[in-house]
């Protein structure tokens, strides 16, 4: 009977261990992807969608740096700021 006990608990001593691997292995999959996609993610103030800093384009606005995700929405920003 303390056998059956003692490999009941190693077995689920080794399931807490695999999934706190697992945990950690797509917690470092998640930043590597992140990485990969170029890092921070800034909103565009126009159609407020998420896009990687690296690949947005920039305009500086009163001092300000905005963010945009297309022309489209630059156009539409300039439009509107006057």
């Amino acid at each position: 009977m303390r056998l059956w006990v003692i490999l009941v608990l190693i077995f689920v001593l080794y399931l807490a261990v695999k999934v706190l691997v697992g945990f950690t292995y797509l917690s470092n999959q998640r930043r590597k992807r992140r990485e990969e996609l170029g890092g921070e993610m800034v909103r565009d103030p126009v159609c407020e969608t998420y896009i990687p800093r690296t690949t947005a384009l920039v305009k500086y606005s009163d001092g300000q740096t905005v963010y945009f995700c297309s022309q489209l929405c630059v156009d539409a920003y300039l439009k509107k700021s006057g």
